[in-house]
């Protein structure tokens, strides 16, 4: 039979170490009474683990060790991208909490890492010092919730303690700019690569994603169907029974990717860069940038910039006032999993809704007594 746990002094504080598991209690200042009491409270969270846990205690583990073994299951299932960006928020926290035992992370420690960011700023390049915007912030958080949520499945965390569990976000605007047919058309003036002209045509005519744009290979060009099947593409990995994005091809895009195949030949990728490689994430976001810079197209009325995903989000909210096209088919023309975010998507323009009101003060004057 185990020896039955008691507390004992150690530089200065009553610790213990039941089941082999190191507990510091109190300085010794407070007493042995008090060590004794909390004590018995940590044996018995421990027993109230073993029940949730079917006998087994979670191992302690730093919030360091956590977000290793976590970082290499994102590393194996996720894309390079995402790794790298829930490693840089994983990264920020461990600064400051990586030496802590994961299990004893509070909503308090979290709170106080949400303020953290709030306060601070962050440098890229060789530009100045700025604050992190909102929808930075409640990605951070969505990432540290996520760890600590995969430890729970994983058992190495015991239930009901992911300290960003009910953590708030900020409040933020999602992503409403519409680009217009003028912006585009600047676009395409000031652009003289004609690679990247593709993949601005592209991007205006199809739902696709710039990553999808990025991947997309002949073998997924389907001529005679005139559409584009890619099998793996953002949704695929989230949904729970994975189908193919399906891209039409109207006469643009299809007489784009001919004269591509025309002059360029078929290799693997379909869009590729001036030095015949394939785009990178980051080469697009730059090109891009100066693009618009030297097109003249600055920020809107919401401070929101033009960037490539505008056209994207542009497509799928003209989808939405196409009446002819059911809900559910505007769904997958986004490649979306749940209606609710190609809704997101849909905005109903300012015209329209000054439209709908002079037809409703219209019918209701067609209703009043003549001459009055």
């Amino acid at each position: 039979m185990p020896r039955q746990a008691k507390p004992y002094k150690e530089r200065g504080w009553f610790i213990s170490r039941p089941g082999g598991e190191y507990a510091r209690l109190c300085p010794v200042s407070e007493g042995m009474a008090r060590a004794n009491a909390l004590l018995r409270e940590h044996l018995a969270k421990r027993e109230r683990e073993k029940d949730r846990n079917d006998g087994r205690i979670s191992p302690r583990l730093t919030v360091s060790e956590l977000f290793v073994l976590f970082l290499q299951a994102v590393e194996a299932e996720k894309t390079s991208y995402t790794f790298a960006d829930y490693q840089r928020w994983c990264v920020e926290f461990a600064k400051q909490y990586g030496k802590r035992q994961a299990r004893d992370i509070t909503r308090l420690d979290a709170q106080k890492f949400k303020q953290h960011l709030l306060t601070t700023t962050w440098v890229r390049n060789k530009q100045p010092p700025q604050p992190y915007k909102p929808k930075t912030i409640n990605h951070a958080i969505i990432t540290l919730r996520r760890a600590f949520n995969w430890a729970i499945d994983s058992e190495l965390l015991p239930e009901g303690r992911n300290p960003f569990a009910r953590l708030k976000l900020l409040p933020c605007q999602g992503r409403k700019r519409v680009a217009t047919q003028e912006e585009f058309e600047a676009l395409l003036r000031h652009c003289g690569d004609d690679h990247f002209r593709h993949v601005l045509i592209a991007m205006r005519y199809t739902p696709a994603r710039p990553g999808d744009i990025r991947n997309l290979t002949w073998s997924m060009v389907d001529w005679n169907r005139r559409r584009w099947v890619i099998h793996e593409h953002k949704t695929t990995r989230t949904a729970r029974e994975p189908k193919p994005l399906i891209v039409g091809m109207n006469e643009v895009v299809e007489e784009m990717l001919r004269g591509r195949l025309e002059k360029y030949g078929q290799g693997e990728r379909v869009f590729l860069n001036e030095d015949g490689k394939p785009w990178t994430r980051n080469a697009l976001g730059l090109r891009m940038r100066r693009l618009r810079k030297r097109a003249g197209i600055g920020r809107d009325e919401r401070g929101e910039e033009f960037v490539l995903y505008t056209q994207r989000h542009t497509f799928i909210s003209h989808a939405g006032t196409v009446a002819e096209i059911p809900e559910a088919i505007r769904v997958d023309v986004a490649g979306h999993t749940d209606g609710r975010t190609t809704r997101l998507y849909t905005h109903i323009h300012d015209d329209v809704v000054a439209d709908a009101g002079r037809r409703v003060a219209d019918s209701l004057h067609s209703q009043s007594t003549p001459g009055k």
